[in-house]
């Protein structure tokens, strides 16, 4: 038992551990036997939410190079698609796993969760090794339960892994050079499948309703009554993972060490439905949303070790890590999601006409998609980490000090499938805002700018003569995504750190750990060009609006300096028995995030491109005009004339995201304490509780409410039952929330005064409370036996979740839609205190082991948690996306939901069972419009399965 020690943290010798007990293969299946680690839930496989933060909040390190995501702040490979794609480290790499779940020393920050500190074997004067095989085959599987849902499903139904593991080490040179390889190829077959809907568009299309006329330009056909064509056959998701280690170590002499380590997880998935919705396209047969996957990373480590002095010793490091992301569209074409089913829904249409009258029609929200895959974000991820630390020892002082320099390049290249088409920008008057018609043709000039790559497109119909009757207006294709400008390149961001920590021993018994960690972060966007066309800003009717022109456009990036991050810590143990078998122990300290290069991609960077512009013909070559007709317009010489408007393009990006001057990053502040023992010469046991709090945290805002955005954009009202802006029929410009456009965003730190000014309403500090209370038994193996077991009671309470949204899927480090509004009334439920997505209450692991007399061994793996809070979630009321804001404010009453007698009262709606289960707890698609998905299950635990292994050790 370390008694100096102050942390809370938990040690694994991994052979001892996993050839007790079963266990994952998985470097990440490690680290979930410790307290404090709970499911990230959407951070997805390997991030864990440790002791109440997000799960892209912890800090991954493997023989000491840094392999978390730089992008992200996930584990490994991380991309915004597809979340978690995990790292290939194993276990037959695996000597020793640190679970850090509080009490930091000063040597360690770049996290708010936990820090995972893992070493790779190495080799010895005894030359081993071993050749494994572990096979997961379907056939040993349970059944997996089906998630059914009325706007159609993906499912996995039965899972293959064949795992082969091979090993050496020995020396080069015996008590001089040792080396240790392994290689340990994981190959993964994922069987999937769609749910079986009915298509409703099926029978108007089989009528002879022409707007599913395959001939036609703006037809989308309907071959067959299945909603999803691949519904009831199974498909392969297949990849491999070439999972790989090495280390050489050279004894210079007796007192100085080199190692050299290296380990990677270069994977392929090949061409198939790599991505969850894939089964869902229409055109699946031909390729529709089928595509390749390569990811992983490669990682480098040289170390020199050396003392000196039997009281001056050193450590010093170089570190690198490049990761990567590739995705192949199986059909370079633009996705298309055929949203027309599901606005019927919408709308209430309960019949079609052929021709001869309305026939009775039942629907369902049913979404197809063909084409290509959509939205590619290839990425590179880079992380090279220079480090020198030092140990004086001084009388009864233990000083160690060191620096750190981290050179982060980080690059997403963003772009949608299919070919490049025009954004066509209607042309406006600088003076008037008329729409111009200077070429005197009757419509609306435009300045036409190719796209970089294709576009998201929604198929849409208008709401037609009678709402109640099914596809009886035009179609139109709804380009809600398209980039411009040319690629990026990488994007920058350094960081400097340094500590000093004192470990004082002040009494024979009494240890004082004081010491500082001292870091800045520099962060830097990339790119500069031009596009050819001009933005304006002009005064109308007392509300700032954007106008296009002609002319060009240019961009440059910025960079941004977290400078002065001052993170002391102090702790003290106390020996308390005399004898270094107990210690008691208490530490304060501050954690300050290293913020993803996500933000210097979406912030920093100038990602420009549209949301929105509306085309006649699926080719995306016919803007779509006005439906009003024509109006009076400029004829660009100071005079006017006729022509028909198009109806408005909405672009992105062209704004910059200003850094509020002060803006500093965010921390947290962590108090733990606790009492360790031991029962015997080879059993422990330890109670500990810890306590954090959000300090301060980094979002965008800005400062209008949504209030005063949808009154500039829709007037009095919006069509809601009554009005929540305070305005009137006679007065639709209201005092209380005058008309305002959306406003610029700004870096900020909400809920401080390093916010932006101007606004009618303030920003809630955000506020994130961990409350943990955790005892651990260990039990070392003697006497035939083994145990290791931990429970945890804790408490997630706040309106913060951190660098992950889970009520909406955001995976935006530090930009989340969260704090896009500031507090007013149709804000103020998201902003209300409660448990928190991953506030987990219980959980506990027991992991036993006994050895019989002829050497059989029989161990048990048993973890138990409780459930998750569930949460009544309402549509945004301007993004319209489902999963935004917590259903307990009496201002949404004007969401009047059919069929739900409005929306639920309860912030809590109830725990979940066990976090193998997730629901639906959207209580709207859209703002206005009953999910009718609200409460069914969208997730269920993995099923029983058997892993059978042979393993032979030489």
């Amino acid at each position: 038992m370390d008694v100096t020690s102050t942390s809370t943290s938990t040690n694994i010798k991994y052979k001892d551990f996993a050839d007790a007990v079963p266990i994952g293969r998985a470097f990440t299946d490690t680290y979930a036997v410790a307290a404090g680690v709970v499911s990230g839930l959407g951070t997805g496989d390997g991030n864990y939410s440790i002791s109440g933060a997000s799960g892209l909040e912890n800090a991954y390190l493997i023989d000491g190079v840094n392999i978390t995501n730089t992008g992200f702040g996930g584990i490994g490979a991380y991309n915004i698609n597809y979340g978690s794609l995990g790292t290939g480290v194993t276990s037959e790499f695996l000597d020793e796993v640190q679970i850090k779940t509080g009490g930091f020393e000063a040597e360690y920050g770049q996290a708010l969760g936990g820090i995972i500190n893992t070493i790779v074997k190495s080799g010895t004067n005894d030359f081993k090794g071993s050749v494994s095989w572990y096979s997961s085959p379907s056939s040993l599987q349970s059944s997996r339960q089906l998630i059914k849902l009325d706007g159609g499903a993906s499912n996995r139904v039965n899972e293959d892994v064949q795992d082969f593991a091979f090993s050496v080490g020995g020396p080069f040179v015996k008590d001089k050079l040792f080396y240790f390889f392994a290689f340990n190829p994981v190959l993964t077959t994922h069987r999937v499948t769609a749910q079986a809907l009915t298509d409703p568009a099926f029978t108007a299309a089989s009528a002879g309703v022409s707007v599913f006329d395959e001939t036609a330009p703006t037809g989308f056909d309907a071959p067959t009554a299945l909603a999803f064509p691949s519904a009831g056959r199974e498909f392969d998701r297949k990849r491999t993972s070439n999972n790989y280690a090495g280390k050489i170590n050279w004894q210079v002499s007796p007192k100085q060490q080199i190692e050299f380590s290296f380990f990677g997880d270069p994977s392929t998935g090949k061409t198939g439905p790599q991505r969850g919705t894939a089964v869902q396209y229409g055109d699946f047969a031909s390729g529709g949303g089928d595509s390749e996957i390569k990811y992983g990373s490669d990682n480098q480590t040289l170390k020199w070790s050396a003392v000196f002095t039997p009281r001056f010793f050193m450590e010093a490091q170089i570190g690198h890590h490049a990761g990567k992301f590739r995705e192949t569209s199986a059909l370079d074409q633009y996705s298309y999601t055929d949203l027309r089913n599901t606005l019927e829904f919408f709308r209430g249409a309960d019949s079609y006409d052929p021709g001869g009258g309305p026939v009775p029609l039942t629907l369902e929200p049913v979404t197809e998609r063909r084409g290509g895959i959509g939205f590619i974000s290839n990425q590179d991820d880079k992380d090279t980490a220079y480090s020198v630390k030092m140990t004086n020892v001084f009388g009864k002082h233990e000083v160690k000090y060191g620096l750190q320099y981290d050179d982060i390049s980080y690059r997403d290249t963003a772009t949608y499938t299919g070919p490049s088409f025009d954004v066509q920008f209607p042309v406006s008057d600088p003076l008037t805002g008329a729409p111009v018609d200077a070429d005197a043709n009757g419509f609306q000039d435009t300045v036409n700018v190719p796209t970089r790559g294709g576009g998201l497109v929604n198929v849409r119909n208008g709401i037609g003569t009678d709402v109640a009757v099914a596809y009886d207006s035009a179609n139109r294709f709804r380009v809600i995504r398209a980039g411009l400008g040319p690629e990026l390149p990488p994007t920058k961001a350094t960081e400097i750190g340094g500590f000093v920590q004192d470990t004082w021993q002040i009494l024979p018994r009494v240890t004082v750990k004081a010491g500082v960690r001292m870091s800045t972060e520099a962060v830097e966007g990339a790119g500069s060009f031009t596009l050819p066309f001009g933005t304006q800003n002009i005064t109308l009717f007392g509300v700032t609006n954007r106008i296009f022109t002609p002319g060009t456009s240019t961009y440059t990036p910025d960079s941004y300096v977290f400078a002065g991050n001052l993170a002391p810590r102090l702790g003290v143990t106390w020996d308390v028995l005399g004898n270094g078998k107990s210690r008691a122990y208490m530490n304060w300290g501050r954690y300050f995030e290293r913020v993803p290069n996500d933000l210097a991609i979406r912030a920093l960077s100038n990602e420009v491109g549209i949301s929105r512009q509306e085309f006649n013909d699926r080719d995306l070559t016919t803007p779509r005009l006005s439906p009003n007709g024509p109006t009076t317009c400029s004829d660009g010489a100071g005079g006017t004339n006729s022509c028909t408007p198009l109806v408005g393009v909405l672009s992105q990006g062209v704004d910059k995201t200003n850094v509020v001057g002060g803006t500093k990053l965010p921390y947290e502040d962590e108090l733990s304490a606790g009492f360790a023992f031991e029962v015997t010469p080879n059993s422990s046991f330890e109670v500990r509780t810890i306590y954090r709090t959000q300090g301060r945290a980094l979002e965008d805002v800005q400062v209008n409410a949504i209030e005063q955005i949808q009154n500039f954009y829709y007037g009095y009202s919006y069509g809601y039952p009554y009005d929540p802006f305070g305005g009137s029929s006679g007065t639709p410009q209201s005092a209380s929330f005058p008309a305002a456009t959306f406003g610029s965003y700004e870096l900020a730190n909400p809920g401080t005064k390093n916010v932006p000014k101007g606004g009618l309403f303030t920003f809630p500090k955000p506020n994130r409370r961990y409350k943990s209370l955790e005892f651990i038994y260990t039990k070392r193996f003697s006497d035939n036996w083994s145990v290791y077991a931990n429970y945890r009671f804790s408490r997630l309470i706040g309106n913060y979740e951190g660098l992950f949204r889970n009520d909406n899927g955001q995976s935006d480090p530090n930009i989340t839609s969260l704090y896009d509004f500031p507090n007013s009334p149709l804000m103020s439920g998201q902003f209300t205190s409660g448990p928190l997505p991953a506030d987990v209450s219980h959980v506990l692991h027991v992991y036993p082991s006994y050895q019989f007399a002829n050497k059989l061994r029989l161990g048990a793996n048993f973890s138990w948690a409780s459930g998750v809070p569930r949460t009544s979630m309402l549509a945004h009321p301007s993004y319209q996306n489902s999963g935004e804001i917590p259903g307990i404010n009496p201002t949404y009453a004007y969401w009047a939901d059919p069929g739900n007698s409005g929306n639920p009262a309860n912030f809590v709606l109830r725990k979940t069972k066990s976090l193998g289960a997730a629901y639906d707890d959207n209580v709207e698609l859209t703002a206005g419009v009953t999910d009718p998905d609200f409460l069914k299950p969208v997730q269920y635990q993995a099923p029983r399965q058997w892993r059978l292994a042979a393993r032979w050790e030489f």
